[in-house]
C-alpha cells in the first residue's frame, strides 16, 4: 500500500525554467558566451545545474569558464529564483488532495538544497511537506540509488510503499532503481513519448489523474 509520495521540483511540481533560463542566460551573456531560448534550456535541465552549464556553454569550453558560468547563474538565480515560476495546472489541488488522505510528501530534487528550500516555502508554504532535499555536500545526485538514503531514513518505509514523481529519465530511472513506484510527469521538460520509452509505472496526463492514481494505491 502506498503511504508516502516523494516529488521532483522542476517540471514536475513547477515550471521554474523562466527564471533558470533568466539567469543561465545572463550569466552566458557576462562571460562573451552565446544564450539561449528557453525551449532549449528545458533540454539542458535535470542532471543538475553543473551538467546545464556544461551543456549551454560551446562545446570544448574550459573549466574555468564553466566554473564562471556557474558562479554567475547561482548569483543571480538565488536572488530571483521566485520571479517567475509557477506551479503547473492541478499541483496544488493534487497536494491537498494526498495530504487530506493522509499520504507523506516530500521533495527530492537534485537542485541546490536551500535555493529548493526557498522556492518550495514561497510556492507551497501550507503544504507539509517532511523534506525538501537537493544537491549537498556529499550525497549523491539522481540517478544515482544512493540519493533515496535521506529520503528512506526521513520516511522510514519500505521503498515498495513510496512513489517518487519526476518528469524526466534520471527522475524514472532513479525511481526504478530504488524500488519506487515510477510515476512520469509528461506536463514537464520532456515528452511523453521519451517518458513512455522508459516503462514508468504511471504516465498520467494531467496533475489529476496522477492524484487519482496515487490515491488508488493508497486504498491499497
Amino acid at each position: 500500500m502506498l503511504k508516502a509520495v516523494v516529488f521532483d521540483l522542476d517540471g514536475t511540481l513547477l515550471d521554474t525554467i523562466p527564471d533558470i533560463a533568466a539567469a543561465l542566460n545572463h550569466s552566458l551573456a557576462a562571460n562573451g558566451l552565446p544564450t539561449h531560448p528557453a525551449k532549449a534550456v528545458e533540454g539542458f535541465v535535470g542532471g543538475g545545474i553543473r551538467s546545464a552549464v556544461v551543456k549551454a556553454a560551446p562545446a570544448g569550453s574550459s573549466e574555468a569558464v564553466i566554473e564562471q558560468v556557474l558562479a554567475g547563474y547561482h548569483d543571480v538565480y538565488v536572488a530571483h529564483c521566485t520571479d517567475r515560476t509557477a506551479p503547473y495546472p492541478g499541483v496544488e489541488d493534487m497536494l491537498s488532495a494526498l495530504t487530506a488522505r493522509g499520504l507523506q510528501l516530500g521533495v527530492l530534487s537534485n537542485k541546490t538544497e536551500a535555493t529548493a528550500r526557498k522556492i518550495i516555502a514561497h510556492y507551497f508554504p501550507d503544504t507539509p511537506f517532511r523534506f525538501v532535499f537537493g544537491r549537498a555536500e556529499g550525497r549523491p545526485l539522481k540517478p544515482d540509488p544512493g540519493a533515496a538514503a535521506p529520503v528512506l531514513e526521513a520516511l522510514g518505509l519500505a521503498p515498495e510503499e513510496i512513489a517518487y514523481a519526476g518528469d524526466s529519465g534520471t527522475d524514472v530511472t532513479f525511481a526504478k532503481a530504488v524500488g519506487f513506484l515510477a510515476a512520469a510527469t509528461p506536463w514537464g521538460y520532456r515528452s511523453r513519448e521519451e517518458l513512455a520509452a522508459l516503462s514508468p509505472d504511471l504516465l498520467p496526463e494531467t496533475a489529476a489523474e496522477l492524484t487519482a492514481a496515487l490515491l488508488e494505491r493508497a486504498d491499497g
